[in-house]
């Protein structure tokens, strides 16, 4: 808790709104939200093939407007990390006093939905920012910021010195900022002050991924690799589509001989209708015969490309068939997405050493007051939301603790069916069943044996 007493102590000193308006229109900033922009509408389904519909063209004396076909691969990439690795809630270990503090604050300020908001930020734009603050009822919650809002401000050293929330109010079109300073947080509303509020907790936690962009205190975002492959795959899919609408299910027809006259015509709608030409005369459609081999190997590879970078198994959209396959198969399938997925959690652990800091400071006031030994014990498991065999992994758990390698505390923290271990802990002792003091009664006896 003494880095919060530093912070309250640093307050002199501090830039006004006028700073912080010149530092988020600096070139930094403005690169960064350049590219949330892009990510931002290419999800709002404005993607670069919606220009082909607003031409139009005129065939067979008619407006024909070309397809523009707009798939939206990038929310399944990103909910289907976010849901690998916070799909299930996380499981906090450490000792049995502070899982159970931090689980009773973790239910009551609902993080499992916090973890999916800051990893899917993390995901989509390669930052994510959390704000950890108590409420008016005394509760702990988290505030995840938008990234089209979020400004940290970073000096020449690369050191987080502050935070702006930026917005504007598409109404009345009224500025918004909210600065957050090591000490106390101050809200603008059009350049004058209408709040000021003591800071408990610091600066917003930033997450970044671990590849950086141009400037190195920001993360570089896996969706704007993507989205170059998608508009290729949309352009390619809109332009057959357009083929097989008006060169094969639309043929032209060709008359050769005597020119023909709309009175000539037969009415579509009648069926087994005869045409009857002069003689030497013919008729025949004139249609494109498209190339389909080369058409599907093109998509393919695209798709391919797309999965790979995506670090999303084909079969998850659509490219494969998987039935029947071992465990070890399954684990060659995700082995793309489970490397990205260790860099994210690496990602995620450092925001949640600093979240676990401003909690900690949060449950002192509440008289919720955890040692340095049971902090320091804290960590965190995150249930990957993967096919396995459980089963499996059950029996091999098993056969460590047979083997002495492993404590029934371990295997309970390991186990996908136990989310909250010092629940479990106490409901088993609530039936008589101590796991901690067979254990001591085992490890005491096996002591003086060795006396003896």
């Amino acid at each position: 808790m003494n880095i919060f007493r530093q912070k309250e102590r640093a307050g002199a000193g501090e830039p006004g709104l006028s700073y912080f308006k010149k530092e988020i229109a600096s070139c930094e900033h403005t690169y960064r939200q350049g590219r949330v922009d892009t990510i931002r509408r290419h999800l709002l389904r404005q993607h670069s093939v919606s220009a082909r519909a607003a031409q139009g063209y005129n065939f067979k004396g008619r407006v024909f407007t070309p397809a523009a076909i707009i798939l939206q691969g990038m929310k399944t990439v990103v909910n289907f990390h976010t849901a690998y690795l916070v799909g299930n809630p996380v499981t906090i270990t450490g000792t049995p006093e502070a899982v159970g503090i931090m689980n009773r604050y973790y239910r009551s300020g609902v993080y499992a939905k916090t973890d999916w908001q800051v990893l899917k930020e993390l995901i989509t734009y390669g930052n994510a920012f959390e704000y950890v603050y108590m409420d008016a009822d005394g509760k702990v919650r988290s505030k995840v910021f938008r990234n089209k809002d979020a400004y940290p401000i970073y000096d020449d050293g690369l050191v987080y010195r502050y935070f702006v929330e930026y917005w504007k109010d598409k109404r009345d079109g009224g500025e918004h900022h909210t600065i957050y300073y090591p000490t106390h947080v101050d809200t603008y509303v059009d350049g004058r002050l209408a709040d000021s509020k003591k800071n408990l907790t610091g600066l917003p936690i930033h997450y970044s991924v671990m590849d950086k962009s141009e400037y190195d205190q920001f993360g570089d975002p896996c969706l704007l690799d993507l989205i170059p492959i998608m508009d290729k795959i949309e352009s390619l899919l809109s332009k057959l589509d357009d083929a097989v609408t008006t060169l094969s299910l639309n043929p032209i027809g060709v008359v050769n001989g005597a020119r023909m006259t709309e009175d000539d015509m037969i009415d579509s709608n009648i069926a087994g209708a005869v045409l009857n030409l002069e003689e030497g005369g013919s008729f025949d459609y004139a249609n494109a015969t498209m190339d389909y081999n080369c058409i599907k190997y093109e998509l393919d590879q695209l798709y391919q490309q797309f999965n790979m970078i995506a670090g999303v198994p084909s079969s998850i959209t659509g490219q494969g068939n998987i039935a029947n396959v071992s465990e070890n198969t399954t684990s060659i399938i995700y082995q793309l997405t489970e490397n990205r997925g260790k860099e994210n959690i690496n990602s995620l652990l450092d925001g949640f050493y600093q979240r676990w800091e401003a909690m900690r400071y949060l449950m002192a006031i509440n008289g919720d007051v955890l040692s340095d030994e049971d902090f320091d014990s804290l960590n965190v498991s995150f249930n990957i939301n993967k096919p396995v065999d459980v089963k499996s992994n059950i029996e091999n758990m098993k056969l460590q603790y047979d083997m002495g390698a492993i404590s029934r505390r371990t295997i309970m923290e390991q186990s996908p069916y136990t989310t909250d271990s010092a629940q479990e802990l106490q409901r088993l002792a609530e039936e008589g069943t101590d796991i901690t003091g067979e254990m001591m009664d085992a490890g005491q006896g096996e002591m003086d044996a060795q006396k003896r």
